[in-house]
């Protein structure tokens, strides 16, 4: 996540003389990518890249505290002006009135972690100071009104959302956060309207009207209007998986929603609204009418670790003094009781805005890494006999037949796994086989193929224009299954406008090279493909399916709006490279020349030609190969070489050879034109 940071603004909570430049490269080599730095007027904007795991340093004070610990690592002064946690408390305000509200919580242990809220009396609404706009404007936000850019300036700046209500709105004077139906509607600050698909975190008025759709968006019919008087200051930190899934499935992406799902520290809600309260006061001359809700069903407890000195030495590499570990951990925060002198041993508790990420020692290390500074480590080369890593013979075919492909005249594209409604009738594919997802972002992707060949018959539709246009992809295709995750396949697919035979011949070579034995039998259907130009592709060794080749049924190329026979071919990558073997078994040219004669047989039956070829085969060892010479109607000429390796063969061995052939093709009901001599 990226946020925008004003220096001014930074300089509230740190106090150091480094320039603005140098504050981007120090904290770059130790902490968050400071990607760009912006001169604005008087002012420098900071864009931050926080990795997903620092909710606590996406704010302002965050920031500050990362470059008190960082800082001076590189001999530059630093000091962090305010701790937003001693800074802002709820026991220094003094509270008043007697506004009430009732605040209930179903499942209180799965929804919500921390709720806080107090009601503000007195509030004049209008458009804030010139410097609170100017702020929120660098950190990428409107300025709306004082009490709406509140909110805003304290998320920003402390790193925890906010909300408020027009407490006057609120006509039940009650609040239940609960599961959303499924079904139930809300409509946006924005006036846009939302069904929710259920199990949602919802705040219900106790009539069933839903006000809020908590740590996302809130409602049109709770915002504050220009003649609120009366708020609701309101700090919720809800559950962040359920947050994520609401925000997903409505396509919501506010800044409160990415906070709330990384999971904000409960203990800054506390903070979070003394520090609003505060600014209510000063920019809207709100005063307390109430007394602070706080609702905390399981309070965060304390986390602490153990781990020696020598334990983070040893994973770093180098020699370090116990002051100097004690004061990195210090200034970001954590504290330490050290209990043993000889081998320094230390009990590190974990603030509480570190709890999510801070879980074993080597996290602790990791925390010394980088603030030393992973640039001072000594650069070692490994030593000891390097372990031997498993090879995968994926990525080696993989390799192997895109290569192969490549040289064979065939492009390689790369389709979105993602497929459209009007793609799989085109292909006439049923919807109900594949997964939909729920909140697509367009019509386009909205299925998980369970097929790559419509997404390249769609790539070839847009190169009509050029002549033998031949693609294949190699990807994943998604089998849903009744329970759980979709099977994964990898599959190879190929289309090609250069006739069935050539393609044929392609996957023949293919398979051949990676030496599986297959063969095409063409007595099975499939929908997409021509009932009489199709071949189920199989393992000779046990009959196993390796995929499909084929004429593309006319009226599905027409749809495509390609024209001519489309042929295509889509076999199961997976178990190619199961049976695929990579080392050749060689044997010596042969001192003996063959002894070669042609043979044409009448095929009534319309046996397969590879059949009749795999019969001769396993007549005799000395049968070296066999090869198709022609076919015309029911005849089909064979060219026969006969070979002894360690000798010549005589014409009485061949005869009987010879007699053995026709006796085993007279079995498939095939008969020799012509005698036998």
């Amino acid at each position: 996540m990226n946020i925008l940071i004003s220096h001014n603004w930074l300089k509230d909570y740190l106090e150091t003389k480094a320039t603005p430049k140098k504050i981007a490269d120090c904290l770059s080599l130790c902490g968050a990518s400071v990607e760009h730095l912006t001169k604005k007027g008087d002012d420098w904007i900071y864009d931050i890249e926080v990795t997903t795991n620092r909710v606590d340093m996406m704010s302002v004070a965050g920031i500050a505290r990362e470059l008190a610990a960082i800082l001076p690592q590189f001999g530059i002064s630093a000091k962090l002006k305010r701790d937003p946690y001693q800074k802002y408390t709820l026991k220094d305000i003094k509270l008043k009135g007697t506004q009430k509200l009732d605040i209930i919580i179903e499942d209180s242990n799965k929804l919500c972690h921390r709720i806080l809220g107090v009601i503000l009396d007195g509030v004049k609404l209008g458009p804030s100071p010139s410097f609170i706009q100017d702020r929120l404007k660098k950190a990428g936000i409107r300025a709306l009104n004082n009490a709406v850019d509140i909110t805003n300036y304290v998320m920003t700046e402390i790193g925890h959302p906010a909300h408020v209500f027009d407490y006057d709105r609120l006509t039940t004077k009650k609040m239940i956060i609960r599961r959303a139906k499924s079904g139930e509607t809300i409509v946006s600050l924005e006036n846009k309207k939302y069904s929710l698909p259920g199990g949602d975190i919802v705040i219900d008025n106790g009539r069933g009207e839903i006000i809020d759709l908590p740590g996302i968006i809130g409602t049109e019919n709770s915002i504050v209007k220009e003649n609120t008087k009366r708020v609701l200051f309101f700090i919720e930190t809800n559950n962040p998986v359920q947050v994520r899934k609401t925000s997903i499935t409505l396509a919501i992406r506010t800044v409160a929603a990415t906070l709330n799902e990384k999971g904000v520290d409960p203990e800054l809600s506390a903070v979070a609204l003394a520090r609003g309260i505060q600014l209510f006061k000063d920019l809207t001359e709100a005063k307390v009418a109430s007394q602070i809700y706080d609702l905390y069903p399981q309070p965060a407890q304390p986390k602490s670790i153990s781990v020696t000195l020598q334990f983070i030495e040893e994973r770093l590499g180098i020699k370090l003094s116990s002051i100097k570990v004690e004061q990195i951990l210090k200034d970001l925060g954590f504290q330490i009781k050290t209990t043993e002198e000889a081998n320094t041993k230390y009990e590190i508790f974990v603030p509480s805005w570190r709890g999510n990420d801070i879980e074993i020692p080597e996290d602790i290390v990791e925390e010394v890494a980088r603030i030393y500074g992973y640039h001072n480590l000594p650069s070692i080369l490994p030593t000891g006999r390097l372990p031997k890593v498993p090879h995968d013979q994926t990525f080696y075919w993989e390799s192997f037949v895109k290569r192969a492909l490549k040289d064979w005249g065939y492009t390689e594209t790369y389709t979105y796994s993602l497929q459209s409604e009007e793609l799989l009738r085109k292909f006439r594919l049923k919807t109900v086989d594949h997964l939909k997802l729920k909140n697509p972002l367009t019509a386009e992707w909205v299925y998980l193929r369970t097929s790559i060949l419509p997404s390249l018959l769609e790539v070839l539709g847009k190169n009509t224009l050029r002549e033998e246009v031949s693609l294949f992809e190699l990807s994943k295709v998604y089998l849903p299954q009744q329970k759980g995750l979709p099977y994964e396949i990898q599959r190879l697919s190929l289309v090609s406008d250069s006739g069935f035979y050539e393609v044929k011949g392609i996957v023949e070579q293919l398979l051949s090279q990676m030496q599986i034995p297959s063969y095409f039998d063409p007595h099975e259907k499939i929908t997409q493909l021509h009932p009489y130009q199709t071949a189920v592709i199989k393992s000779k060794k046990d009959g196993l399916i390796l995929g499909i080749i084929g004429q593309v049924f006319s009226p599905i190329t027409q749809s495509f709006s390609l024209k001519g026979p489309i042929i295509a071919a889509d076999l199961n990558f997976d178990k190619l490279v199961f049976l695929a073997k990579k080392q050749s078994q060689y044997v010596p040219l042969p001192k003996y020349p063959p002894i070669t004669e042609d043979l044409t047989f009448i095929n009534q039956s319309g046996v397969l030609a590879q059949k009749i070829v795999d019969k001769i085969l396993v007549t005799n060892k000395l049968l070296n190969q066999v090869n198709i010479l022609g076919i015309f109607k029911n005849n089909i000429s064979l060219r026969i070489d006969y070979q002894n390796p360690n000798r010549s063969l005589n014409d009485k061995e061949v005869a009987e050879i010879r007699k053995k052939i026709v006796a085993n093709l007279e079995k498939l009901g095939l008969v020799l034109r012509g005698q036998l001599n």
